[in-house]
């Protein structure tokens, strides 16, 4: 009761202030071919940053609901991030949300803002989450999200150690893998213009479906975020070439892109998810060191090679592929086609490496079961021989 409490007193509060901000002008319904849902006295307000009684829909492919609706719902608090704070709301219908409070998407107006999350909202693919829908102030934010149960990549690989965790083996880890790259080739071929189109490429913006597929979250917002804030809180700004002063570009994506891939092998939690704290581990550096003196399987998480010893030299294979995307020269880094290009010819080594160890399996099977028939037959005939030779000589 008491986090269900702390969501409806954030949301009536919100409400509260947006209806006390209006200034008497006529309402009209806002965003780029969105809907809003709930009666139309909550309209969504036009006008730059005058504020909006309900929200926008940007995807309904959950169904249309409106604020009054996420006020009813049964919520609790998820936690906190680097963009703001995160709620689980469910409705009465049972659909599952998650409401995100952010307050540092500022850097643009409300109509500019209204075309970005209508064009975040259409984003169709597999290995992406998009926004279902949002609600808008000048100074803070709604943004709504379909829950993902099974939660982010970042905590079943660092913070679970139950049967979730348990379940990232070798093959689940490279399916994740291929997963959110070829997520991420999809964001970077419709946010073009983006300088980097997902800007926030980490474990904790990595959810997992029920059956271990990712879904990409928080990409896109590097053009709504405040630059001061933004040094801080997106993931592809601290890249190297960012951080030495050269201007941010896809590559950045990339360096975060290898960061995860390493993150996966190695097991460890990246130092470099970290901000002028301690702690985590450099994987970078010590992936391109063991290249370097060729010794990629000591980087590599004891907990999927035990299951795969077989599958080293793959594993190896994405070592290499996870620290060419993190060169510190970006004009040395691969290029996203050519990491995806990669990472696919890992899993086609992967599959064929199966598919030779399952026949080789049934072979040894099926020459065992006929070896073994041959013995039961020559066994079957010198019984018969020594039968015959009783007989004929009890007849003699």
């Amino acid at each position: 009761m008491c986090v269900m409490a702390v969501l409806l007193v954030c949301l009536a509060m919100y409400t509260i202030k947006t209806r006390h901000r209006r200034t008497g002008s006529s309402m009209k319904p806002g965003g780029t071919g969105g809907k809003t849902g709930g009666s139309g006295d909550d309209s969504v307000g036009g006008g730059g940053g005058g504020g909006a009684g309900d929200l926008v829909m940007v995807n309904e492919g959950k169904g249309v609901f409106g604020l009054s609706d996420l006020m009813k719902a049964e919520a609790e608090v998820m936690g906190s991030g680097g963009l703001g704070s995160a709620y689980k709301a469910v409705m009465a219908n049972g659909l599952a949300l998650v409401v995100k409070r952010v307050r540092d998407m500022t850097r643009v107006g409300k109509e500019s803002f209204d075309a970005e999350m209508a064009r975040l909202g259409r984003l169709t693919h597999p290995n992406v989450l998009p926004p279902l829908a949002y609600h808008y102030r000048k100074d803070e934010k709604l943004l709504v999200y379909e829950h993902i149960p099974k939660g982010s990549l970042l905590y079943v690989l660092h913070g679970d150690r139950g049967l979730d965790h348990a379940s990232l083996d070798w093959p689940t880890r490279l399916k994740i893998v291929r997963g959110i790259a070829h997520g991420l080739a999809h964001i970077h071929a419709v946010l073009p213009f983006i300088e980097a189109p997902h800007g926030n490429l980490k474990s904790a913006n990595v959810l997992l479906s029920l059956n271990f597929e990712p879904l990409l979250v928080d990409y896109g917002f590097l053009p709504l975020v405040n630059p001061a804030q933004a040094a801080t809180v997106m993931q592809a700004l601290r890249s190297p070439e960012v951080l030495a002063g050269r201007p941010i570009s896809p590559r950045c994506d990339v360096y975060c892109l290898g960061v995860l891939i390493l993150e996966l092998l190695t097991g460890k939690f990246p130092s470099q998810y970290l901000t002028n704290v301690k702690g985590g581990t450099d994987v970078v550096n010590w992936a391109t060191t063991a290249i370097g003196e060729g010794r990629e399987a000591e980087v590599l998480d004891p907990a999927i090679v035990s299951g795969a010893k077989s599958s080293v030299p793959e594993m190896k294979r994405l070592v290499h592929v996870g620290v060419e995307c993190t060169e510190a020269d970006p004009d040395q880094r691969l290029v996203l086609k050519d990491a995806v290009d990669r990472i696919e010819e890992v899993v086609a080594a992967e599959a064929q490496r199966a598919t030779a160890a399952r026949s080789h399996a049934a072979y040894v099977r099926d020459g065992a079961g006929e070896r073994s028939a041959r013995r039961v037959g020559s066994i079957g005939e010198r019984s018969a021989r020594r039968s015959d030779d009783g007989c004929s000589f009890a007849i003699s």
